[in-house]
């Protein structure tokens, strides 16, 4: 037995030694298995399940990158990312997805995982983030065999590839810029100077940029730097936050017409109910609906393992970290749990159909990591590792940085959102089936002809994307074929319908009314089957002749 542990004391001293090159394996492998992960499940093209998300995301990049502002239901961070691929790629998501995956995998994928390894050496030395680093890159993959076999397609086909970076949704970029912010968020509490909690701040305010939803983890940052008693720190880091939130109320302001935390309708302000609103608003969005959240855990045990030990990891990892440094346990439990008991318990939250794991992505890193620090609660096991565990020194952040990043991530997103346009009318973008999505004539372009008593029409694809399908669209009788309402920005639907789905360039609709309108739009999804998806891209009118 001594011998063993004599063995992997010198172990851990070899690898914490070379921890640069092991942390450089660890991300090669990480890169690797993902690529493997990649071909083994269903997927059509580069093309994964994302839900359908990606398109309205998409299509906010590409009309901002045109300078106009779109009817603002999501965030405006990604499609802050994606606008400049929208200017090489144009008007449909599929045409950027390998460019927008490379950039999840081969660059956030590796900075998630060095910001993984930092929170580990700041609690326990680098032993334990190189372990922390570890766990990140193995329990995607060991996660499979926990779960029964009949739930194998939420985990495996439709979860892993968003939490593996495998989409074109916001979600892996949150889950980056949120665990990098909980690794500067630490860095802070060791340094006075003010910058560096404002660097931590601008980092999670691009995180409520990229999904309002994560100002949950801003419970956590501000828990730990009361007890750390970095007041001023803490207020730096509170004052960072600013430029999001400013940009981010001017982003649903000329986006909805309102903002929606202050907001709850016509009826409450006619009664001046101006307090009660906001109240009501705040309770909108911190909701917990214990019914749901049972319903989930109840699930849970049903498709899981061991549901009990997965609910008491985050708790005795809490108890192990905080004998190592309180303000990082309880960074870590309030993140964790902010996210597990609100956002699980949210309507559209269940294990059962897998939209669960994507609401709480965000809390992932910090799961994991209070599972890495387990070990520390065995008798003896920190006073054998004595010295390991202390953290390194690290250097901070030199201002000239963070003013840079305040430039990227504070005054350059406010400037495109104040000077962009706010869209008017259905030209460039129309809601189908709740969906954003763009108008394009250089990307479809359709031609009717009068054949008889029939319509003809012909399209040409310009796309590269293939296997495809189309859809064609067609109103009851003449006239438009959409309806808009005015927010802040137009808000126009499609009311066409469809009358044929087909994989051919050519429609012959027998005996149509005279001067009907007609749409093609094209469509793709993961499994290539024209009975399902999401279509990313749509002609624009064509009247029968």
């Amino acid at each position: 037995m001594r011998a063993a542990v004599r063995l992997g004391t010198r172990l851990c001293d070899a690898l914490v030694s070379r921890w640069k090159a092991v942390l450089v394996t660890l991300a090669i492998t990480q890169i690797l298995a993902t690529a493997l992960f990649f071909r083994s499940i269903e997927h059509n093209g580069w093309l994964t399940y994302q839900g359908g998300d990606q398109i309205w995301l998409y299509t906010t990049g590409w009309l901002l990158q045109g300078g106009t502002l779109p009817y603002a239901l999501v965030g405006y961070g990604w499609p802050l990312m994606l606008a400049p691929f929208s200017v090489v790629g144009g008007s449909a998501f599929v045409s950027t997805l390998p460019a927008t995956i490379a950039l999840d995998v081969l660059v956030l994928g590796p900075i998630a995982l060095l910001a993984v390894f930092d929170i580990g050496q700041r609690i326990g030395g680098r032993i334990l983030g190189l372990w922390s680093a570890t766990l990140w890159v193995a329990a995607p993959f060991a996660s499979i065999p926990l779960f029964i076999d009949r739930y194998h397609e939420q985990w495996v086909d439709q979860f892993l590839p968003q939490a593996l970076g495998l989409t074109q949704l916001a979600d892996y970029p949150s889950l980056v810029t949120v665990v990098v912010a909980a690794a500067l968020v630490l860095r802070s509490l060791e340094s006075p100077r003010l910058s560096q909690g404002c660097l931590a701040g601008l980092v999670a305010g691009w995180a409520l940029a990229l999904k309002p939803a994560n100002a949950l983890f801003l419970a956590g940052a501000l828990l730990a730097y009361l007890l750390a008693r970095r007041w001023r720190q803490g207020l730096a880091f509170a004052v960072a936050l600013a430029p999001a939130a400013i940009t981010l109320a001017l982003w649903k302001q000329r986006g909805l017409g309102q903002i929606p935390l202050f907001s709850l309708g016509a009826a409450h302000e006619a009664a001046g109910a101006g307090s009660i609103a906001v109240q009501a608003s705040i309770d909108r969005y911190t909701h917990i609906d214990w019914g749901v959240w049972k319903q989930n855990m109840s699930n849970l045990r049903e498709f899981f393992w061991s549901a009990r030990l997965a609910q008491w990891v985050p708790l005795a990892g809490a108890v192990a970290v905080a004998r190592r440094s309180v303000p990082a346990a309880g960074l870590l439990l309030s993140w964790t749990l902010a996210y597990v008991f609100v956002k699980g318990s949210s309507a559209v939250a269940s294990v059962e159909t897998g939209s669960f794991w994507r609401l709480v992505m965000p809390a992932w890193p910090a799961y994991l990591v209070l599972l890495a620090g387990i070990p520390l609660l065995v008798p003896t096991f920190s006073r054998r590792l004595g010295g390991r565990l202390t953290a390194p020194q690290s250097a901070p952040f030199r201002t000239p940085v963070v003013v840079v990043w305040g430039i990227v991530l504070g005054l350059v997103p406010i400037v495109v959102l104040a000077t962009a346009a706010p869209q008017r009318g259905p030209e460039r973008a129309v809601e189908i089936n709740g969906l954003l999505t763009p108008v394009d004539g250089s990307y479809l372009q359709v031609r009717a002809q009068r054949v008889g008593k029939s319509v003809h029409l012909t399209w040409e694809d310009r796309g590269r994307f293939r296997p495809v399908f189309y859809r064609v669209f067609r109103t009851l009788r003449p006239g438009a074929d959409v309806s808009c309402e005015r927010f802040g920005a137009s808000r126009c639907s499609l009311v066409s319908t469809v009358v044929e789905t087909t994989r051919a360039g050519a429609y012959l609709d027998g005996s149509p009314e005279p001067g009907v309108t007609y749409r093609v739009a094209a469509g793709a999804n993961s499994k290539d089957d024209p009975s399902a998806g999401d279509i990313f891209v749509i002609s624009p009118p064509v009247r029968a002749p």
